[in-house]
Order: C-alpha cells, then sequence, then structure tokens
C-alpha cells in the first residue's frame, strides 16, 4: 500500500488497507458482523431489574464486552492488529466477570471491594507522590487518614484475581488459552509485541522496522474476540436465560467451529 507517511495510522491511505483486507477475509468478517449485530440485538431486550445489582451489573458489562468487540473489528480492518488483540484481552475480562455475575452470590459486593482496592492503591501512591516528591507532609498524611477512615467505615478493599474468579467459574480454558496468549503476543509491552515491528530475513536477521498495517494473524485475533464474545453469551444466558441468547450462541459457535477448522486446497 502506499506510505503512511506523515502521520502514520491515521493517514487516509488506510482506507485502500481496509478495503482490501475486508475482501481477503471476507468469511471471518461476515461472521464478526453478524455476531456484532445479534449481540446489539440482544443487549436492547435485556430489561434488567433496576433493583438487582447482579442484572445490572451483568447487562453493563455485556455492553462494556460488545463496544470492546466492536473496536476490535474496527482496528483489525485497519491493520492494527496488536491493539485489537488488547481488547480481545479486555473481552475475555469481562466474560469471566460475568460468570462471576452469574455464578458467585456475593459478586456485586467483591466488584465494589475490588474498586475500592484500587482507589485506596491509587490514594497510598499519591500520599507518597505528596511526601516524597512535593515534600508535603500534611497532604500526605491527610490523604492516608482519608483511606483508613474508608476502612474504619467497613469498606471492604479486596482485589478480585482473574485466574482465581475464571476457575470458580468454569471459565479457567477461556482464561489459559485465549487470555494468555493475548496478554503475551499484544497487550503488554512484551517482547513478542515488539517482534510485530520487526521485519527480519531468512536467517532470522532484523533488517528493518516496520510501522504499517499488518495482515498476519488476522485470524487469531478474530477467533480470540470470538471465542470470548461467545463465552460472555454463554455466561448472559444464566442471567438472563432468553432464547435468542441460546439461539445466537448455538449458531455461531458453529459457524466459528466451522470457519477455524483448516481448509484444503481448492483445485
Amino acid at each position: 500500500m502506499r506510505s503512511l507517511l506523515p502521520v502514520g495510522f491515521l493517514s487516509p491511505n488506510v482506507d485502500a488497507w481496509r478495503q482490501e483486507v475486508r475482501e481477503n477475509a471476507a468469511d471471518w468478517f461476515a461472521l464478526a458482523e453478524d455476531i456484532n449485530r445479534a449481540s446489539v440485538a440482544i443487549l436492547v431486550t435485556l430489561a434488567p431489574s433496576s433493583g438487582s445489582d447482579r442484572e445490572l451489573g451483568a447487562a453493563a458489562m455485556f455492553a462494556r464486552a460488545l463496544q470492546s468487540f466492536e473496536a476490535v473489528v474496527l482496528l483489525t480492518e485497519r491493520g492494527m492488529l496488536a491493539d485489537a488483540g488488547a481488547l480481545a484481552r479486555n473481552i475475555v475480562e469481562s466474560a469471566i466477570y460475568l460468570g462471576g455475575l452469574a455464578m458467585v452470590a456475593d459478586f456485586p459486593q467483591k466488584m465494589a471491594a475490588s474498586n475500592n482496592a484500587h482507589f485506596a492503591s491509587m490514594a497510598a501512591a499519591l500520599a507518597t507522590h505528596l511526601e516524597v516528591d512535593r515534600r508535603d507532609p500534611e497532604a500526605a498524611a491527610d490523604m492516608r487518614a482519608l483511606v483508613e477512615d474508608v476502612k474504619a467505615k467497613g469498606y471492604v478493599l479486596k482485589d478480585i484475581k482473574l485466574l482465581q474468579l475464571a476457575k470458580e467459574v468454569g471459565l479457567d480454558p477461556l482464561y489459559q488459552v485465549v487470555y494468555r496468549k493475548l496478554s503475551g503476543d499484544s497487550a503488554h509491552a512484551s517482547l513478542e509485541s515488539m517482534n510485530r515491528h520487526l521485519v527480519r530475513n531468512a536467517t532470522g536477521r532484523v533488517e528493518k522496522l516496520r510501522f504499517s498495517p499488518q495482515r498476519g494473524g488476522l485470524e487469531h485475533i478474530f477467533s480470540a474476540a470470538i471465542a470470548a464474545i461467545l463465552g460472555a453469551m454463554e455466561v448472559l444466558y444464566l442471567i438472563f436465560p432468553q432464547d435468542n441468547i441460546r439461539q445466537t450462541v448455538d449458531v455461531h459457535n458453529i459457524r466459528h467451529h466451522a470457519l477455524s477448522l483448516p481448509r484444503e486446497n481448492e483445485e
């Protein structure tokens, strides 16, 4: 494709890539868009009870997963596969949290405790910054006193461990196979993700840097995102046992499986 200079992926030249990659991977884009269309239709039918933290949380978490799924499609068609993979990983997290809402009785309270722990950690870091970098021990003491006051009032501060939760709700395979892979080659600033920007010769020697849309691995990113969003629907069904959710999962699991099988070369 033409150069992305001088604005990188913000270049209008990416439009040519989008059209080409959509034609090249038409089956995957068609499946992703059909799943997205069905998911949006599901979302508007959920009607969670305003008095149920479980139902409200599940509907909002599914919306979060769906938005990430749509972002995967948008980034994949632009060849930004590492970033698409990072968002596919977020769908896995959302699916596991949905599992918690579906199967763990006090999970809304655990989410609140995790939220409290997150902000308490931020407050502790800020207190250290005020004391050490800003040389303001009085402000630091006030910040620490605020955290202690929150604890004294009975607010629980406890993180949710994602792997432990995945095991508890039966989504350990999704974590071990999909989440870990996406963590290494997409979400983290790792050697694997760095390799996306290196061009090597036949001997493995680095010849140059690369900053352009990528096609290799597109099917893996789509497959991971699809497995995650269908997994999210599986547990959503436990909270909202609607026929449209069950049918969507069954139909698109079959299509995903068929598309993932190695294809024989056509003569």
